[in-house]
């Protein structure tokens, strides 16, 4: 019987199908469980050990989170029992930790302008493409060669490692495009006059230096490629704080504005789930999060009226 290090490198050995970011989750989950346990024999981990590993990770840890490195986890072991390496695999009897799903917030029209009027140029152009629907990680890696005016898009493609560029790789394997309109094709031309040599429409140029050298050192991992801007989500903090949005959203709530206008307009869930580039209409469904339930119920009663009020029967 080997050890989970021996038998965890030749899982990854004989795995080269295993997302880098995948690897990276499990490789800290491997190091945890190590840390705690030992370097165990495979088949000495049993129910109650990945029990205590599962009420450790809460400790730190969102429900969310704790369960991501579970699920990693439980993939590796069930390889091993599928191999035959172990009898069974002892995560079978681990029950997820219940997460409540958040809500996406909306961003009003009003709170918007006051975020566009307090922002330089950057922040504008980023947070008018975020209204049009893409990921933190996809605007943060558009590169010039990406914009096209002429068709009004944005192309979301993955990138190879370059002397100017870093590789990165789309959350879907399909390339996709964003749609933009005159006013972000303007503040586009703008910025790219301004680039110079750099290729990166939405990044600082201090944060694509510092990049590119982390990627020659072979330190850029898979997260810092996600966002290369690294206090990203701070920075959005602080220009909410500007703006006086109280309280204050996500960036990420941009794309659930983006897909709540667009419903609201007469978009159906598989037009949406199309644009967005889920994998389900039931992901899509709860980024949509302005059904007014007031309007709902009178328009319920509405199509009563019209189909049945008439009846004798009634």
């Amino acid at each position: 019987m080997q050890s989970i290090t021996a038998k965890y490198a030749e899982y990854k050995q004989k795995r080269p199908d295993l997302r880098e970011s995948s690897v990276e989750i499990l490789d800290r989950a491997i190091r945890w469980f190590i840390e705690l346990f030992g370097d165990l024999e495979v088949g000495q981990v049993n129910f109650g050990k990945i029990d205590d590993f599962k009420s450790w990770l809460l400790n730190d840890r969102l429900p969310g989170t704790a369960n991501t490195y579970l699920a990693m986890l439980k993939s590796f072991f069930n390889w091993l029992a599928k191999r035959r390496f172990i009898e069974y695999n002892p995560f079978d009897g681990i029950t997820k930790y219940k997460v409540v799903q958040k809500k996406f917030e909306i961003f009003t029209h009003d709170e918007i302008a006051r975020l566009l009027n307090i922002s330089n140029e950057l922040w504008r152009l980023i947070i008018s493409i975020g209204l049009c629907g893409p990921r933190e990680s996809e605007i943060l890696n558009i590169t010039v060669r990406d914009i096209d005016l002429e068709n009004k898009r944005i192309r979301v493609t993955p990138k190879k490692d370059t002397l100017t560029t870093w590789r990165w790789d789309i959350k879907d394997s399909d390339e996709a495009y964003i749609g933009i309109d005159e006013s972000i094709s303007r503040l586009l031309m703008q910025r790219i006059e301004k680039l110079k040599d750099m290729p990166y429409v939405n990044l600082k140029r201090c944060y694509w230096k510092r990049n590119i050298l982390l990627r020659d050192k072979g330190k850029l991992n898979q997260r810092k490629r996600n966002n290369p801007w690294g206090n990203f989500n701070r920075d959005f903090r602080a220009l909410q704080k500007r703006a006086l949005i109280i309280p204050q959203k996500r960036f990420h709530d941009l794309r659930g504005t983006f897909t709540t206008e667009r419903y609201n307009a007469g978009f159906n869930l598989a037009e949406l789930s199309k644009l967005l580039r889920h994998s389900t209409i039931s992901t899509t469904v709860r980024y949509v999060n302005s059904i007014d339930e007031k309007k709902l119920v009178a328009k319920s009663g509405e199509f009563f009226a019209k189909h049945y009020a008439t009846l004798n029967v009634l």
